[in-house]
């Protein structure tokens, strides 16, 4: 069966063809061939070898020194952080505090030192996450005390020992405990949560990744088959068309008037 045998048919289609095929393509084109910024630039020379990173030799705590440590904690915090005594807190603050502030902004209640009023009268619950000679990182969780309506918080922290002497050298909030309620049943905030939305994009968001690639290859596929479906449809038509004229006996062609016959 020759489907393009009518003239009109083939005109129809030709004209759906020139105008789709050449979208399809544009858009093809603009879809799967990524754009990219420039390129990262190649080392230009020799630049050495490279240096691994080495980490810090781990010291267990003694018993001494966890004590000790405890009883800085029992002081410190209730100085400073409750702002009781913020002066005898600096006396116990390490060089990292004592670089970034001065003793009289510790005096008017201006120091690096979240303000919490906490529960607890010791400090002894702290875990160790790293040691080593002369430092020890660590987290504490504390309740707020009676009364107040803030949730529990969890503190990161490092003491630095020198001269002998334990002294709290930073401490900052990593987490914040909230109760959980049936519309947030996960209310912690945290680390993760205050970060999130500032990592740079990975190369897989801005190559493209194929599941997104997919809708748009639909998309496209559709545009295509929408002049081909047109071309279709016109074409069964002057089929139909054709059929009847042969069942009913006439011809194609209308006869010409008896005026122009020979």
């Amino acid at each position: 069966m020759r489907l393009l045998e009518s003239p009109r048919a083939r005109r129809r289609f030709i004209v759906l063809a020139c105008i789709s095929v050449p979208l399809v393509v544009v858009i093809a084109a603009f879809v799967l061939i990524p754009s990219h910024g420039p390129s990262a630039p190649g080392p230009t020379g020799n630049e050495g070898p490279a240096q691994l990173a080495t980490a810090n030799e781990t010291v267990k705590l003694t018993r001494a020194d966890h004590r000790a440590i405890d009883a800085v904690l029992d002081r410190f915090l209730p100085d400073a952080m409750e702002r009781r005594n913020t002066a005898a807190g600096w006396a116990l603050a390490g060089p990292e505090f004592k670089t970034g502030s001065t003793l009289a902004e510790w005096r008017h209640g201006s120091l690096p030192v979240p303000y919490y009023r906490a529960r607890e009268t010791t400090f002894h619950n702290w875990q160790t996450i790293d040691s080593g000679k002369g430092y020890v990182i660590f987290n504490l969780i504390v309740h707020p005390a009676k009364g107040s309506k803030v949730a529990p918080y969890v503190f990161s922290g490092e003491v630095v020992k020198q001269r002998g002497h334990w002294l709290v050298n930073r401490l900052y909030t990593i987490a914040i405990m909230n109760k959980p309620t049936k519309k947030n049943p996960h209310p912690e905030v945290g680390p993760a949560d205050f970060s999130a939305g500032l990592g740079a994009a990975t190369n897989a968001d801005k190559v493209g990744h194929p599941r997104r690639i997919l809708p748009v290859l639909a998309v496209i596929a559709a545009i295509a088959l929408v002049p081909l479906s047109l071309g279709g449809i016109a074409l069964l038509k002057a089929l139909r068309w054709r059929r009847r004229v042969r069942n009913s006996g006439r011809s194609e062609v209308p006869t010409l008037p008896d005026r122009y016959k020979a």
